[in-house]
C-alpha cells in the first residue's frame, strides 16, 4: 500500500515537471528576451574581444528577428559595438557600430540603450583625447532626451559631462554638472534612480578637500539610497569626511556601517579603499598598516593620508606643512564655458516645462468651464421642473373647488331627507340598545375564552421558548463550528495555492536551467569548448540536486501530513552521523569558507534515537548555513545541554537572521531571501522531526556574528512510532 502510494506521488510529481518544462520559451533571465536566446547572447558577449563574437552576434540577430524578439536584436548590435572599442584607433568602426544600435533602440522605443550607446561612444572619445567630440555628441543627447521626455537620459547626459570633466580633472565643473543631474533626478525621477549620482559628487569633493560637503553628500545619498553595494561605498566616503574633519567617533560609527556591507562589493575605488584602510590603521595606533597603506597611495590622496596621520596625533605643525601642499594641488580653474553651455541647456528645459505647465492651466481653465456650462445647464433643468409642479399644484386647486361644490350638494340633500332620519333614528336607537345588551353577553363570554386562552398559550410558549433557546444555542454553537470550519478551509484553500505557486516557482527555475544548458550542450551549431561543456555540465547537475532536494522535501512533508513518518529509535552514534553530513556538504561550501566539526561527545558513545533523522536534520541546517554564508566559517558542534540531551549546533559567519523574523523562518514556505533557491519546508521539517525526537530546533538570539541553529533531543517516548 506504502509502495503504491509513493509511486502515485512520483508520477503527478513527473506529470508536473513535464507541464512546467512546456512553456520554454518564456522570459526567465535578467535580460527578459527569449529563453532560447539568452544562451546565444552570454555565448557571444563573453567572446566580445574575440573576433568570433560578430559571427555569433549576426547568428543571434537573425535569429531574434525571426523570433520577432526586438530587445534581444538590439543586444546583438551591442555586442560588435562591445567589441570595436576595445581597439585603439578605430573611431570609424565603432561610429559605425553604434549608429545601428541607436537606429534600432530608436525605432524600437528601448531608449535606454540609445544613451547607453551615447555614454559608451563619449568614453571612446575621451579615450582618443577628442574631449570636444564627446562633449558634442553628448549635448545632442541632453537635447535629444529632453525633447522626448525622457529622465534617463537626460540625467544620464548630465553624468556623462561630469565624468568627462572629472577625467580632465575639472573637479568643480564636473560637480556642478553631477549636481544639475540630481537636480533633475529629484524633480523628474524616483528616489532609489539618483543614489548612483552621491558617489559621483563625493569623489569630486574629496579632490577639492571639501570633506564637510563629502559627508552631506553622502549622508543625503543614504537615505536614498536602495542598492547595498552603494550605499556600502558611501558609508565609506562619509568615513573619510568624517576622519578628515577631525570628526573621530562618528568615523568609528561610518566605518561600522561600511564594514557590515563588505559582503557585498561596495561602489568604491580601490584607491579610496586604500585610504580608509589607511585611516582605520591610523584610528587603531597601527604605524606598520598605516605604511603599508599609505606607501600603495601617490599624489593627492598620499598627502591627505600624512595630513590624516598627523592631525590624529597631535603633530600640528607638520601637520599644516602637509595642508599648504594639499591647497597648492586643490586650486584649479574652472571652465566658463562649459557652466555657460550647461546655463543655456538648463534655461530651454525649463522654458519647455514652463510651456507644458502653461498647457496644464489651459486645459485647467477649459475644464472649469465645461463645470459652469454644466451647472449651468442643471439650472434650466431645475426651473423648468419648477414650472411643471406650479402646473400639477393648479391642476390640484381645481380638484379641491369641484370636491368643495360636491360637498354643498349634499349638504342640501341631506337638509331635505333630515326629518324622515329622525324617525329612522329613533327606531334605530332602540334596536341599537337591545343589541348592545346582546353584545355586553357577547363581550363577557368571549372575554372569559380570553382569558383561559391566554393561560394556556402562555404556558405553551414558554415550553416554546425553551425548546427555541435550546435550538439557538446549538444552533450558535453549530454556526461557529461552521465558521471556524470555513476558515480552516480557506486557510487549507489559500496554504494549497500558495503551495502550488510556490513549488510551480522551485521547480521551474531548475528545470528551465537544465532544458537551457541541455539545449546548448546537444545542438550541434554551437561552438563551445570543452571548458564551457563542463561547466555547463555542472550547473546542469547542481540544478538536478536542487531539484532532487526539493521533491525530497515534498516527500517528506507528504509523509508528515498523511501521519505516515516514522522515528525508528535504536542506539545511534551521533559524532558519526555529523560526521557524515559534513563531509556530504564540504563539496558544496563556498571557496574561502571554513568547515569545521567539533564534539564533546565521547568516541562511540551511542544514544537512543533516530539516527537518520538526526542527520537529516543536520543536513538541512548546513544546506541553510552554506547557501547563506560566502565568507568566514561554519561550525558544527556536539555536546550535552543542562538537562542532559544531546545538542547540536551549526554556527555560520554568514548575513545573518533580523530579529523580527526568527521564527517566520519555521513556518511552512517561511523564507528570508524570496530570490534564493529553496521550498521553505526544510526548517519546518527539521522542527517537526526535533518535536518527535523528544526536543526542539530554535535560532540562538544572543549570536549576532550570522546565524547559530541549535537542535537538541532526548529520548522519545514509545519505539518505532508513527507520526
Amino acid at each position: 500500500m506504502k509502495q503504491t502510494k509513493r509511486t502515485t506521488i512520483y508520477t503527478l510529481l513527473i506529470i508536473l515537471l513535464f507541464g512546467l518544462a512546456l512553456p520554454t520559451q518564456g522570459q526567465n533571465n535578467p535580460f527578459k528576451i527569449n529563453d532560447s536566446l539568452y544562451p546565444l547572447y552570454l555565448r557571444a558577449n563573453y567572446n566580445r574581444t574575440n573576433p568570433i563574437c560578430l559571427e555569433q552576434a549576426d547568428s543571434l540577430r537573425k535569429k531574434a528577428i525571426r523570433l520577432k524578439d526586438h530587445k534581444a536584436e538590439i543586444l546583438a548590435l551591442l555586442v560588435p559595438l562591445k567589441y570595436q572599442i576595445t581597439k585603439q584607433h578605430n573611431f570609424p568602426a565603432v561610429w559605425e557600430a553604434s549608429q545601428q544600435v541607436r537606429k534600432k533602440a530608436q525605432e524600437y522605443n528601448y531608449l535606454q540603450y540609445y544613451f547607453y550607446t551615447s555614454t559608451t561612444m563619449a568614453n571612446y572619445l575621451l579615450s582618443e583625447d577628442r574631449f570636444d567630440e564627446a562633449k558634442k555628441l553628448v549635448q545632442k543627447d541632453i537635447q535629444f532626451a529632453t525633447k522626448h521626455k525622457h529622465p534617463y537620459g537626460t540625467q544620464a547626459g548630465y553624468v556623462a559631462l561630469g565624468n568627462m570633466l572629472m577625467a580632465r580633472e575639472e573637479y568643480a565643473h564636473a560637480i556642478f554638472y553631477y549636481e544639475t543631474a540630481l537636480q533633475f533626478s529629484q524633480e523628474h525621477m524616483q528616489k532609489q534612480e539618483r543614489s548612483s549620482i552621491y558617489p559621483h559628487i563625493c569623489d569630486g569633493n574629496i579632490r577639492l578637500g571639501r570633506f564637510q560637503e563629502v559627508v552631506n553628500a553622502a549622508n543625503e545619498g543614504i537615505r536614498y539610497c536602495y542598492s547595498e553595494p552603494t550605499k556600502a561605498g558611501l558609508y565609506g566616503y562619509k568615513a573619510i569626511g568624517h576622519f578628515m574633519t577631525g570628526d573621530y567617533d562618528n568615523f568609528k560609527k561610518s566605518y561600522q556601517e561600511y564594514f557590515k556591507r563588505l559582503n557585498t562589493v561596495p561602489i568604491f575605488t580601490t584607491e579610496y579603499l586604500i585610504l580608509l584602510n589607511s585611516l582605520h590603521a591610523i584610528s587603531n595606533q597601527d604605524s606598520v598598516k598605516y605604511k603599508e597603506y599609505k606607501n600603495k597611495l601617490s599624489g593627492l590622496l598620499r598627502k591627505y593620508c600624512s595630513y590624516a596621520y598627523y592631525s590624529y596625533n597631535g603633530q600640528y605643525d607638520k601637520a599644516a606643512k602637509v595642508m599648504n601642499k594639499i591647497v597648492k594641488l586643490t586650486q584649479s580653474g574652472g571652465n566658463t564655458d562649459i557652466l555657460t553651455d550647461l546655463a543655456g541647456m538648463r534655461n530651454s528645459f525649463a522654458m519647455q516645462i514652463a510651456d507644458i505647465d502653461k498647457q496644464k492651466a489651459a486645459n485647467e481653465m477649459a475644464k472649469l468651464q465645461l463645470q459652469h456650462a454644466q451647472l449651468q445647464l442643471a439650472s434650466n433643468n431645475l426651473e423648468i421642473s419648477n414650472a411643471d409642479r406650479l402646473k400639477k399644484l393648479a391642476e390640484m386647486q381645481n380638484g379641491r373647488n369641484l370636491l368643495a361644490l360636491q360637498n354643498q350638494k349634499l349638504k342640501s340633500n341631506k337638509l331635505g331627507v333630515s326629518i324622515d332620519s329622525q324617525k329612522k333614528l329613533a327606531e334605530l336607537q332602540k334596536r341599537q340598545y337591545n343589541m348592545q345588551k346582546l353584545i355586553m353577553v357577547a363581550m363577557v363570554a368571549i372575554a372569559l375564552l380570553l382569558i383561559v386562552g391566554t393561560i394556556i398559550y402562555l404556558k405553551a410558549n414558554k415550553k416554546m421558548e425553551q425548546r427555541l433557546s435550546k435550538l439557538s444555542k446549538n444552533l450558535t454553537h453549530t454556526l461557529a463550528e461552521l465558521n471556524i470550519a470555513n476558515k480552516e478551509a480557506q486557510h487549507a484553500d489559500q496554504q494549497k495555492t500558495r503551495f502550488i505557486q510556490d513549488m510551480s516557482h522551485e521547480i521551474r527555475t531548475p528545470l528551465n536551467a537544465i532544458v537551457g544548458f541541455s539545449q546548448v550542450l546537444t545542438d550541434p551549431s554551437f561552438d563551445i569548448s570543452d571548458e564551457e561543456k563542463s561547466d555547463l555540465t555542472n550547473r546542469i547537475t547542481e540544478n538536478s540536486e536542487q531539484l532532487s532536494n526539493l521533491i525530497n522535501n515534498i516527500l517528506d512533508l507528504t509523509s508528515i501530513e498523511s501521519g505516515k513518518y516514522q522515528m525508528r529509535i535504536e542506539p545511534a552514534d551521533i559524532n558519526r552521523m555529523c560526521r557524515e553530513a559534513v563531509e556530504e556538504a564540504r563539496s558544496h561550501v563556498a571557496e574561502g569558507v571554513m568547515l569545521t566539526f567539533n564534539t564533546q561527545l565521547a568516541e562511540n558513545e551511542k544514544t537512543e534515537t533516530d539516527g537518520m533523522r538526526v542527520k537529516q536534520v543536520v543536513t538541512h541546517l548546513l544546506n541553510n548555513a552554506i547557501k547563506n554564508t560566502t565568507a568566514g566559517s561554519i561550525q558544527v558542534n556536539c555536546s550535552k545541554n543542562q538537562k542532559g540531551q544531546t545538542l547540536i549546533t551549526v554556527t555560520d559567519t554568514g548575513v545573518g537572521i533580523p530579529q523580527d523574523k526568527q521564527e517566520t523562518i519555521f513556518e511552512r514556505f517561511g523564507k528570508l531571501d524570496q530570490f534564493k533557491p529553496g521550498s521553505g519546508l526544510g526548517l519546518e521539517i527539521c522542527r517537526t522531526i526535533a518535536h518527535k525526537l523528544g526536543g526542539n530546533v530554535y535560532l540562538d538570539p544572543d549570536y549576532t556574528n550570522g546565524a547559530r541553529f541549535c537542535f537538541f533531543f532526548g529520548k522519545p517516548e514509545g519505539k518505532a512510532a508513527e507520526v
